[in-house]
């Protein structure tokens, strides 16, 4: 071993050299091993060659040579060639060594073949700490991926809720005017019969008014309820849907020559009340507000079904051409009365109803059909179909309830 040149250009003593050169083979950095063209081991120093003792054939101790005899003895012809076999994997029966890197050439000056053994640190610590980063990194990317997701699931429960609240609003404007109509008119009412001294009739009327307005402050509950929470099942539960429809007549400022008639079968089963109660209501007085005729009658019927409650509002009102079965559902879309022929005029309503039971219907995963031809007959049926799980479904009536 010969020593080199320092950093000022004097050459260093071998001294240092050396010892460096044994420092770094004592801890396991690098080793050498000496052998003869018959592959015989002559010589070896450093600890990761204490797989092979002096004297034996490398190619027995290292089986990565085995088939390279003839490449390897062609360094003697060109010593200026090397063979590198990286990464080997050596059995050795007294320890568990690492992965080595060899590098096989050929000592012209000492004819005799030299295999530097170095530890192959660079390939495998570089892989394990590269599979680490990229399993941090696709961790890590899969939190923000995570994340993202609930991000954009709040934002979108968010934008829901905001237009759910809105909507609550709406149909408050909206819904309210029946129920206060009926409380005008029972005012009214009340004011005539106490001039004409019937008290009996005033206390009767004054309890329809305090009948009423319960219902309202609980019809307003219901509707905030299910305009501000989340997901609807969450304040499902079973109900009977008879008392609902009669609760939602009873409510109604139905004129002495209208009526309601309340027929089919209608189960408990398990829903949203405030969703069924606001479309019963809707499409009741729908068919009240568009009637062309001083006098009418309603029929509000169930059928049920295996996954659905089919419910149909028939009425004898004028009709609703085909043309425009499809724009009535939509918001601000209301029929003119009979001689006009807009279908955008209100001169009833704002045009909402229909549109707040079509967006309900969707919203609990149900259908609404519009059956009417004016040319034929007269007379509208909105045909419903309410998704539930029934738990128990009641015979049908003999007769139809009517209510007025």
């Amino acid at each position: 071993m010969t020593a080199g040149d320092g950093a000022d250009g004097r050459e260093l003593p071998p001294s240092p050299l050396i010892a460096a050169g044994r420092l770094l083979a004592e801890r396991g950095v690098y080793s050498l091993i000496w052998f003869a063209p018959d592959f015989v081991v002559t010589a070896r120093y450093g600890r990761l060659t204490e797989f092979v003792e002096v004297g034996d054939l490398l190619p027995d101790r290292c089986f990565v040579l085995i088939g390279l005899e003839g490449e390897i003895l062609q360094l003697m012809r060109d010593p200026t060639r090397v063979i590198d076999l990286p990464a080997v994997a050596i059995v050795s029966a007294e320890e568990d060594l690492p992965r080595l890197n060899l590098t096989v050439f050929y000592d012209p000056q000492a004819q005799t073949f030299l295999m530097l053994v170095a530890r192959a640190t660079s390939r495998s610590d570089i892989e394990a700490e590269l599979s680490k980063q990229m399993r941090a990194r696709l961790i890590a990317e899969t939190e923000v991926a995570a994340k993202s997701r609930e991000l954009a699931r709040t934002n979108v429960e968010l934008a829901r809720a905001n237009r759910d609240l809105e909507d609550f609003a709406a149909v408050i404007s909206h819904d309210l005017k029946a129920p206060l109509r009926a409380l005008r008119y029972a005012a009214e009412d009340i004011g005539g019969l106490i001039e004409g001294g019937d008290l009996a009739g005033a206390r009767t009327r004054l309890t329809e008014i305090e009948a009423r307005t319960r219902r309202m402050s609980e019809m307003m509950t219901a509707l905030l309820d299910y305009a501000s929470v989340g997901r609807k099942s969450d304040i499902a539960e079973v109900v009977s849907t008879r008392e609902i429809v009669e609760r939602v007549v009873t409510s109604m400022p139905l004129g002495a020559d209208f009526k309601v008639d309340i027929a089919g079968a209608w189960p408990r089963l398990e829903t949203v009340p405030a969703a069924l109660d606001l479309v019963l209501r809707n499409l009741i007085d729908n068919a009240v507000k568009h009637h062309d005729r001083g006098a009418g009658q309603i029929i509000v019927s169930a059928e049920p079904g295996a996954d659905f409650l089919r419910i149909s509002v028939i009425d004898d009102g004028p009709g609703i051409a085909p043309e425009f079965h499809e724009a009535v559902l939509l918001p601000f879309r209301s029929l003119a009365p009979p001689g006009r022929h807009d279908t955008c005029s209100t001169p009833k309503g704002t045009g909402m109803g229909l549109a707040f039971v079509n967006r309900t219907v969707e919203t609990m995963g149900g259908k609404l059909a519009i059956h009417s031809q004016p040319s034929a007959r007269r007379g509208t049926t909105f045909v419903l179909e309410w998704p539930c799980q029934l738990s128990e479904i009641r015979s049908p009536s003999a007769s139809s309830t009517s209510t007025r």
